[in-house]
């Protein structure tokens, strides 16, 4: 491996959102299918960051908090709705790279069979307490607005094999768990231990911080969903629900991707211009 061109690489991924890294995140992201050792590559670091990176760093971060803070607020209002079994950010926030005017990617888990149930009952509640980003604004008009674009259910947690890249790589593994019912996003990271061949260093560290900080699982509102009974009376509400929704969408949808299991609601691929940015740069 060229630890040189690794390195590059991660600073030129960084580079393409205008967010320096730090000598310690250099190391955390380093774009390598194995685990490499700081020490290993610190003779190989460029300088540390300057004065006016580091401003925009802090400035970064404490606009990310405030976000992340305000996000928090989503889930005494969400806890309750049934089926549910993660609330998650992803995007800038979950980045801390969020600006002023960015709104708040949100990422949600649901029990097998529910998320055409869920989806519209937790779009209609953050409808009606919180500024929900809608399709097509104009993102300057969209600050604080949640934007809840990812959805999964636990039959298809595991990102499909044509959206494993080193962008969604970065997603899975920025993921900000905000309400985790079950031990789902444990679940979540092991089922994408994919990532560990693009951000080996990233992905083996924040699972061991998760298996070492896991607390035994409490059975809570939702849970019940999964019993057989529920499911084949559910399953099929489910199914009409998505058909119902997948008419309203299907005059808008652009580049997302909609299915049973899961929905993609992103409208920017960002995968394909990060590898163009890297292969040009």
């Amino acid at each position: 491996m060229d630890l040189r061109q690794a390195i590059s690489d991660t600073i030129k991924y960084a580079d393409y959102f205008h967010y320096p890294l730090s000598h310690q995140e250099i190391h955390y992201w380093l774009t390598t299918s194995r685990v490499i050792l700081f020490d290993t590559i610190k003779p190989l670091f460029p300088p540390d960051l300057s004065k006016t990176q580091k401003k925009l760093r802090f400035s970064l971060s404490r606009t990310s908090e405030q976000k992340l803070t305000h996000a928090q607020e989503l889930v005494p209002v969400l806890k309750f709705v049934p089926g549910l079994r993660m609330i998650a950010l992803s995007g800038s926030v979950a980045a801390g790279n969020a600006h002023p005017t960015d709104d708040i990617d949100l990422f949600f888990i649901t029990s097998p069979y529910c998320l055409w149930l869920v989806r519209p009952l937790v779009v209609l509640l953050i409808s009606l307490f919180f500024r929900r980003r809608h399709p097509g604004e104009d993102h300057s008009m969209t600050a604080d607005a949640f934007c809840p674009n990812l959805w999964l259910d636990t039959l298809s947690i595991s990102i499909p094999d044509n959206k494993r890249n080193l962008y969604t790589a970065h997603e899975v593994l920025q993921t900000i768990p905000l309400l985790d019912r079950g031990d789902t996003y444990r679940t979540f990271l092991f089922e994408n231990r994919w990532t560990k061949r693009y951000l080996a260093n990233a992905y083996t560290t924040l699972t061991h911080s998760v298996i070492a900080r896991k607390r035994p699982a409490c059975r809570q509102a939702g849970a019940t969903w999964q019993s057989i009974p529920l499911l084949l009376i559910f399953a099929p509400l489910n199914y009409l629900f998505f058909l119902i929704q997948l008419l309203y969408m299907n005059p808008k949808k652009t580049s997302e991707v909609v299915h049973l299991h899961a929905a993609f609601l992103h409208t920017t691929d960002f995968a394909g211009a990060i590898s163009h940015h890297l292969k040009a740069s």
